[in-house]
């Protein structure tokens, strides 16, 4: 961690690079879980309360994987928002240091 009052150094290829590593987690992630909803789904749990709750365990189960997706996606995109950012903001920053011209 920087010092206080020390520059934040930022890499914004790192920032996207991160980015797409949260998107391939998550996209394995849901590939996983259509995998294991699949299988869990042709359980044979004959009759009574168990094979009753079963769908009721397999929505709840989708509800928190589409949480969870949302929140890596959304996570991605902001890693994605702010590489933009810090490359928006170093080629305002070159304008000016190019605006300054030579130094005397």
């Amino acid at each position: 961690m920087p010092e206080r009052n020390q520059p934040l150094r930022v890499d914004p290829t790192e920032l996207q690079v991160a980015a797409d590593q949260l998107d391939a987690q998550a996209s394995s992630f849901v590939t996983a879980h259509h995998a294991s909803h699949s299988r869990a789904g042709h359980a044979a749990l004959g009759a009574g309360l168990s094979a009753a709750a079963l769908p009721e365990m397999l929505a709840v189960w989708d509800s928190n994987v589409a949480r969870s997706h949302q929140r890596f996606a959304a996570l991605a995109e902001d890693h994605r928002i702010a590489a933009t950012k810090y490359r928006v903001t170093d080629a305002h920053g070159a304008e000016h240091i190019d605006d300054a011209g030579p130094a005397r």
